[in-house]
């Protein structure tokens, strides 16, 4: 008797175990729990730590309270001026209301399904309003935040979630398309090197005659200052050599005549046969001082 109240008082305690282990629950910092009593939902927990509930009627669906991510797979986009686009984006978000969340959508996939359909939609149509060219700039913040504002409004608030953020992960060309855009930035370019040439060659054209005009009018007017200072070294010279002269007109004459001399017969090979007879050799010939002729 004593082995079957043992048997027994096991199995009433093994019961009651199981029956305790499945009447608790934890409910994490991260987390929300909300238990459902046969499949419908009773309460929402966002406070951690142990929690009672009925075992076998209650079930409880645990939801991430922590700021989520999921990346949008790439689309080509056409934009305003016909020009086509690549971007991939990736949103963020975060569970504010939990039982609203469980009773639309589920699961978490089913809500980044219709983020992520909204999310296409959206893209397009704001994408489709701008120019290739502000994708590339800083107004490209202004298109996220535009889009983050519109998948609020359409896929975030009827879900209970928030969306945090927005962003475009890249942005590039389609294959097909970077050539040609390539193509014709390089002809661009080309261009302006071409017009930059021919502005630099005009201004190179102007100042080299300016130059000219400046060194022709520098050149005559250094001429026109020679001419004068030699006019007055002239001057000057022959007001000395007046002077010097005048003193001794024979010593003059004689000097003349030397210089005379040394004009006609300059150079290695000049030979003079003859009597030095005649006035040009004058003072050759005779011992008397020159002034002793008289």
């Amino acid at each position: 008797m004593s082995q079957g109240k043992g048997i027994l008082l096991a199995i009433v305690l093994g019961l009651i175990a199981i029956v305790g282990y499945n009447s608790v629950f934890v409910v994490q910092q991260a987390q929300s729990a909300i238990v459902l009593r046969f499949g419908d939902p009773r309460a929402v927990i966002e406070t951690p730590g142990l929690k009672l509930k009925m075992p076998v009627a209650d079930n409880i669906v645990y939801l991430d309270r922590r700021v989520l991510n999921f990346e949008a797979p790439a689309q080509e986009l056409p934009t305003r001026d016909q020009k086509r686009v690549l971007i991939s984006a990736y949103v963020r978000y975060q569970i504010v209301d939990s039982l609203k969340f469980y009773q639309v959508g589920r699961t978490q996939a089913n809500a980044e399904s219709q983020i992520r359909s909204v999310l296409s939609s959206t893209l397009r149509s704001v994408v489709g309003n701008v120019n290739l060219a502000d994708t590339l700039t800083p107004r490209r913040a202004e298109l996220m935040r535009q889009i983050r504002s519109q998948l609020t409004q359409q896929a975030a608030a009827p879900y209970g979630i928030a969306i945090v953020d927005v962003r475009f992960k890249r942005v590039d060309l389609p294959p097909q398309n970077s050539e040609a855009v390539f193509n014709s930035m390089r002809k661009q370019r080309a261009q302006e090197a071409a017009g930059i040439r021919a502005e630099g060659s005009r201004e190179a054209r102007q100042k080299r005659a300016e130059a000219d005009k400046e060194r022709v009018v520098a050149l005559a007017d250094a001429r026109r200052q020679a001419e004068i200072l030699r006019g007055e070294g002239e001057g000057e010279a022959i007001g000395i050599y007046n002077a010097a002269f005048g003193k001794d007109p024979e010593f003059f004459d004689f000097y003349r005549s030397l210089q005379a001399m040394q004009e006609g017969l300059s150079g290695g090979t000049t030979t003079f046969v003859g009597p030095p007879s005649g006035d040009f050799f004058r003072f050759f010939g005779s011992d008397s001082a020159p002034g002793s002729a008289q």
